[in-house]
């Protein structure tokens, strides 16, 4: 089973946030790390290679920067990362992050796609939803417990009114 993870280099969340007033983007010149949820995303995809066997392939869309939490990634146990990364697509929006997060994902055909719930820098939580829309890919989004028997998926999460599954 092969699992793709896509992971995102985020401003370090002890460091403090600001704007950078030229770009009116987020500074991301400080320290960064690795979206803590996204951590989460990968050591579930290790946990599922451990009792499944198969391949952790992470995912990240970005500046070279981004190689850091790759390296985390890879540390963790991860078998191999692609970056995609261009100058030109610095301050990319939910359109085109999930365009090239998709091709990227396409050309791997992964089994199973994880994400974390979102990330600390823009708490959007609609990236994976995006993706999973122009991989034509079904999608359960906040999953607390993830089973797996041979070729299905559970996914079970939390709602206002007890559990769906």
């Amino acid at each position: 089973m092969k699992i793709a993870v896509c992971v995102k280099q985020v401003p370090d969340t002890t460091s403090p946030r600001r704007l950078d007033p030229a770009t009116s983007r987020l500074d991301r010149s400080g320290e960064g790390a690795i979206n803590a949820t996204d951590i989460n995303a990968v050591e579930e995809a290790l946990r599922i290679k451990e009792a499944h066997g198969g391949e952790v392939v992470v995912v990240s869309f970005g500046p070279t920067k981004a190689l850091d939490s790759l390296r985390k990634a890879l540390a963790m146990g991860a078998d191999r990362a692609i970056l995609v990364s261009d100058e030109a697509a610095a301050g990319s929006d939910l359109v085109a992050t999930s365009y090239a997060l998709a091709k990227a994902l396409e050309r791997e055909s992964a089994d199973l796609v994880l994400f974390g719930q979102q990330s600390s820098d823009s708490d959007g939580a609609v990236l994976w939803s995006a993706v999973a829309d122009r991989l034509r890919r079904p999608l359960v989004s906040q999953v607390a417990d993830l089973g797996i028997d041979g070729a299905t998926v559970t996914g079970k999460r939390q709602t206002e009114f007890g559990y769906d599954v």
